[in-house]
């Protein structure tokens, strides 16, 4: 065998095989079912966050309901008991806790600040020097008062008829009609009511302002 047959027996068997491409298959979803699975898939996911949304809210909505307070305050010259105590109180027949932020006393239409002016003002300044003592006056002297959801009587001042102060304390509980109230509290969220007599309902104010030279602390 000659050299060059050998050399293109060569060139023949470096030769590689032919190689046939297969041919691509589509085995994906249509165009439009992927879009209408797209779709879905946003609407599902806006709709669920819309819910927990409004879920939200009413549960808020819910919370604050159960929070709230309604406070009743005027004055008394009995207790539950039947004991005779002249006083004024403060009561709370709500569900959640009250702040009271402001108290305002008046007598015949004119606000007073104490329990002297108070005194003063219903039975005049020589009979209310005369039964201070006698009528043991006891006091709550603070600004603002707390009161819890449980029905239980928070008084601001009281006292107690006895046989040597009778005729005060009577000449006090007569003057009753005379006297008028208004106050303003708020809830743990901040919700507030103003209460402008102590006939009247609360109603629903922004905030409650104090009236500082005009509030009464016993």
């Amino acid at each position: 065998m000659s050299p060059n047959e050998i050399a293109r027996r060569g060139e023949t068997a470096l030769e590689g095989p032919e190689v046939h491409q297969p041919h691509a298959h589509r085995r994906g979803l249509p165009q439009w079912l992927e879009l209408t699975i797209a779709g879905t898939a946003l609407v599902t996911s806006i709709s669920s966050i819309a819910i927990a949304v409004h879920h939200g809210q009413i549960m808020e909505k819910l919370v604050e309901a159960n929070s709230i307070p309604f406070v009743i305050g005027g004055f008394s010259d009995i207790t539950p008991e039947g004991e005779r105590i002249l006083s004024l109180d403060l009561l709370n027949r709500g569900v959640g806790p009250a702040k009271q932020r402001s108290l305002r006393v008046k007598v015949d239409g004119r606000y007073v600040t104490s329990v002297d002016e108070w005194l003063a003002a219903s039975l005049g300044p020589e009979q209310a020097q005369a039964a201070r003592e006698p009528l043991g006056i006891a006091s709550n002297n603070v600004k603002m008062r707390f009161l819890a959801p449980d029905g239980e009587l928070q008084a601001v001042f009281r006292s107690k008829k006895t046989p040597e102060n009778a005729q005060y304390w009577e000449a006090l509980e007569a003057a009753q009609p005379r006297w008028g109230l208004d106050y303003c509290y708020c809830s743990v969220f901040e919700d507030c009511w103003y209460v402008p007599s102590k006939w009247e309902e609360p109603e629903p104010v922004d905030e409650c302002v104090r009236d500082e030279p005009n509030e009464f602390t016993p």
